[in-house]
């Protein structure tokens, strides 16, 4: 059921451990059972989460897409994405949990940041070959190995084995989008990440052009090339989705969604939700709840 706020898990908080704060982890797919209860309903994690399926079946949802649990099939949530369980069969695999306060080690915070992941819902998951599956269930099974063992240099040998694993989840994006290179796009990167921290406040391309020291027409012609989407699309595509987030999984009201998005208006909202959804704020809701 909805509620005034969607829960938000940090690795702790999920696993109800009581041993401080933990910046990895990582558990067994068929113990997420013992957590299923609570995790049916939409909540975020503040926390990156990549699910290795061995086998089984079972079904769950990352903002508003729904995904099957198939073998072989690697799944990557991060922060502040909504996510919920449909469905947890006979489904068996790893997972490992991890955040930015481990990946600020080093390089982690551009490493994160900048590779073509966790932008939007086109790298949420990857169907695994033979010989993928057995580098990504030898890495997982490592980092278990670690943190089971644990000593001075096991934070080290982690960032380590999951910095490897990022760089081989973006090598396998960039085989579903060849030609995503260049300085190009490392500025449409650079702006969707600008996005996801000013997109309650800052709703034209001219503010986030103002903040990387580049015109809005470049920003705007950048971004139909490397992205088939104008930087006012892109925008717009953040804040719907907030609204979408919002309507389905909370209680407040549409005025309070509005008001929380830095609408002027409920008429406002409404108009805007509608142009770019084609139904209302209330309709979405409705069919969100059937």
């Amino acid at each position: 059921m909805a509620s005034h706020q969607i829960p938000a898990y940090t690795i702790e908080s999920l696993l109800k451990k009581n041993a401080g704060s933990r910046d990895f982890d990582f558990m067994l797919l068929e113990n997420l059972a013992m957590h299923i209860d609570h995790l049916k309903s939409p909540h975020r994690y503040h926390f990156y989460m990549f699910i290795l399926v061995t086998t089984g079946s079972g079904s769950h949802a990352i903002d508003f897409h729904e995904y099957t649990l198939d073998p072989s099939r690697l799944f990557l949530i991060a922060p502040g994405q909504i996510h919920n369980w449909t469905r947890l069969s006979a489904g068996k695999g790893l997972v490992l949990l991890f955040n930015d306060n481990l990946m600020a080690l080093s390089k982690g915070k551009k490493l994160m940041s900048t590779w073509p992941l966790f932008q939007g819902d086109q790298h949420s998951h990857f169907d695994l070959d033979d010989d993928e599956m057995k580098v990504w269930t030898e890495t997982f099974l490592h980092i278990k190995s670690e943190i089971v063992n644990k000593d001075e240099f096991t934070r080290d040998a982690i960032f380590y084995a999951i910095s490897s694993l990022l760089v081989r989840a973006s090598r396998l994006a960039r085989k579903k989008q060849p030609k995503r290179s260049g300085i190009g796009h490392y500025f449409l990167f650079s702006f969707q990440e600008l996005i996801e921290i000013y997109f309650l406040t800052h709703k034209t391309p001219k503010e986030y052009a103002k903040k990387m020291n580049i015109t809005s027409n470049y920003l705007n012609a950048l971004c139909r090339k490397k992205s088939g989407k104008s930087a006012g699309e892109l925008i717009r595509q953040r804040i719907v989705l907030e609204a979408k987030r919002l309507l389905a999984h909370t209680k407040l009201s549409i005025s309070e969604i509005a008001f929380k998005l830095n609408f002027e208006d409920n008429s406002y909202f409404g108009r805007y939700f509608k142009k770019y959804t084609h139904l209302t704020p209330g309709e979405f809701r409705q069919q969100q709840q059937v």
